[in-house]
């Protein structure tokens, strides 16, 4: 029988695969979107022309700020599971047995 973990593992290398493929296809949609509306767009409509969009801040940085943010959340979260696991006396020294089944 295959082991839980494999199939969790497998899971998840299936789900972050399809992930990646989804994005990949998203960004290239965009880019060909982009590239054709910039093509056709007169020069005094494109977006380097909008006054007051160098007071906006960069959206690579915001993006940065936003994830190195949701990194400490994950980061405080599995810690905070750690802690717990550690306090039930479950950290693995331990496993829990599965119920007997009926028959």
């Amino acid at each position: 029988m295959t082991d839980v973990k494999e199939i969790t593992e497998a899971m998840q290398d299936q789900v972050l695969s399809a992930l990646k493929l989804g994005q990949t296809a998203i960004v290239e949609g965009v880019r060909t979107l982009t590239d054709t509306v910039g093509s056709v767009t007169p020069e005094n409509l494109k977006v380097d022309a909008i006054p007051g969009l160098d007071s906006l801040p960069d959206p690579k940085e915001l993006v940065s700020v936003s994830f190195g943010f949701a990194e400490a959340l994950l980061n405080t979260q599995k810690e905070f599971a750690q802690n717990l696991l550690a306090a039930a006396n479950l950290n693995g020294s331990t496993a829990a047995q599965p119920a007997s089944k009926k028959s």
